[in-house]
């Protein structure tokens, strides 16, 4: 029988090239498993529009959120064939400040007739997109241009998901993650 001792380090008590073997090591494990999906979509802020032009259209009568994230089946892809499906997610808090935010004007949204349906189109690798209905054909450019925004959100929306996850692998990211879960290391920067 024989005995080994080994010293464990935090992460700051290690030098500049055992941290970085470090980040390194922390990185291939996340690569085998990470919910860092899963986390970015389950923001509550997730599907909120920038909150500086809520602010600015509603000031105090702007109550977060506008659109609430239920996290009911967002499916996503950020690569080659990117898209977002998040219509069951999508729960409109406030109807007349949703459609005055796409920049409809009263006078239409305030119609018996008008009406909207924000859906997924059910083709492969389609975004999540809304369509109006019950309005005269003199609000067409402004339903065009409704359209337009809705989808551009949602390609925000995307962007942050992919920003979020990738942050994650980061090392920046990982040295937060390395230093709220204490991990140990070798001399070397291994994992303990």
């Amino acid at each position: 029988m024989r005995t080994i001792e080994t010293t464990v380090y935090k992460f700051n008590e290690l030098t500049d090239e055992a941290k970085d073997t470090a980040i390194e090591q922390v990185r291939k494990s996340y690569y085998n498993y990470n919910d860092f999906s899963e986390w970015a979509i389950d923001d509550c802020a997730l599907l909120e529009p920038k909150h500086d032009e809520l602010n600015e259209l509603f000031g105090s009568k702007y109550e977060f959120p506008l659109l609430k994230n239920t996290r009911k089946n967002i499916y996503f892809s950020t690569d080659r064939d990117r898209f977002l499906s998040c219509e069951e997610a999508i729960e409109v808090q406030n109807i007349e400040q949703f459609l005055t935010w796409l920049g409809l004007p009263t006078e239409l949204i305030n119609d018996d007739d008008f009406s909207y349906e924000i859906f997924t189109p059910r083709y492969r690798n389609a975004d999540t997109t809304i369509q109006f209905d019950g309005y005269a054909s003199e609000y067409d450019a402004v339903i065009g241009e409704a359209i337009d925004k809705f989808e551009s959100h949602i390609g925000d929306v995307l962007r942050r998901i992919e920003a979020n996850i990738d942050y994650r692998f980061s090392d920046e990211g990982i040295t937060e993650d390395i230093d709220a879960n204490d991990y140990e290391f070798t001399e070397d920067g291994s994992i303990y």
